[in-house]
């Protein structure tokens, strides 16, 4: 394993010794985290960011097209993640609780932007939008908010380095929504069709992980095609990764009736 997904397992163990017994407030603690990662990652993978990278890619026309409506996919599922895991906070109802919902959401967008104007743009090519995002990482690498496995991350890389990157950060969402749907059975006030859509979730950052695995295996480090791959092969290696399966996820949280303070 990298020493992204090491440190985020020990993050993990910190909260699980801190809140041991306390599984609703370990589970707020998550969905918090989790809100500012899926509102990251959806900024950071939406086609207007990677599109132009994608573009320039030495690669086939159709191989092109490939990747990009895999990388489409993958976006549109974090949509709906950030979505829906903001929807069970704000329905707390909770000042505090909504507070910080919107806080960890605003974290997460500029984060996500930040992270993409250093890993894709040169100096040259947007000098003001790098100074920006530099301040912002720097303020994040000070404040904890940037981990300090990502830091040597976040600098202009490859498009394949990029996936390998984004291989790690998708293992470290797997664990999140796996610790979710563990917390879960936990928390009576948390329906078993809730622990479904955690599980659901789980396994589309899963699927994203081989996405990106898959997208880094074919590409050399000088972003061009690896001898031997194809259009044909490429789209049956990602096809061969378990479609996604229509969202289930529902508007409401928790079942109607239920002490909503209980997973507060």
């Amino acid at each position: 394993m990298s020493e992204i997904y090491r440190e985020f397992e020990r993050q993990l163990a910190n909260w699980e010794a801190r809140y041991a017994g306390d599984p609703a407030r370990e589970i707020l603690r998550l969905y918090l985290l989790a809100l500012e990662r899926e509102e990251n990652v959806a900024v950071a993978y939406a086609g207007n960011v990677l599109g132009p990278r994608v573009a320039k890619l030495r690669v086939p026309d159709a191989v092109r097209e490939v990747m990009r409506e895999a990388l489409a996919q993958v976006w549109r599922d974090e949509q709906q993640h950030a979505a829906y895991v903001r929807r069970m906070l704000l329905e707390m109802g909770k000042p505090g609780v909504r507070a910080h919902t919107f806080l960890q959401q605003a974290a997460g967008a500029i984060g996500g932007w930040s992270v993409a104007v250093r890993q894709h743009l040169d100096w040259s090519e947007a000098p003001l939008s790098r100074a920006a995002a530099t301040c912002l990482v720097w303020a994040g690498e000070i404040s904890g908010r940037v981990p300090q496995a990502v830091r040597g991350h976040l600098t202009r890389c490859s498009f394949r380095d990029f996936c390998r990157y984004n291989v790690d950060t998708e293992s470290t969402a797997w664990l999140c929504w796996d610790r979710l749907t563990k917390l879960a059975s936990h928390v009576p006030a948390i329906s078993e069709e809730r622990v479904k859509e955690f599980r659901q979730i789980a396994d589309d950052e899963e699927r994203h992980r081989v996405v990106f695995g898959i997208l880094a295996d074919v590409l050399t480090a000088q972003d061009s095609l690896q001898d031997g791959v194809t259009e044909e092969s490429l789209a049956a290696r990602i096809q061969s990764v378990s479609a996604p399966v229509a969202w289930t996820g529902k508007a409401s949280t928790v079942p109607p009736g239920t002490d909503r303070s209980a997973v507060a």
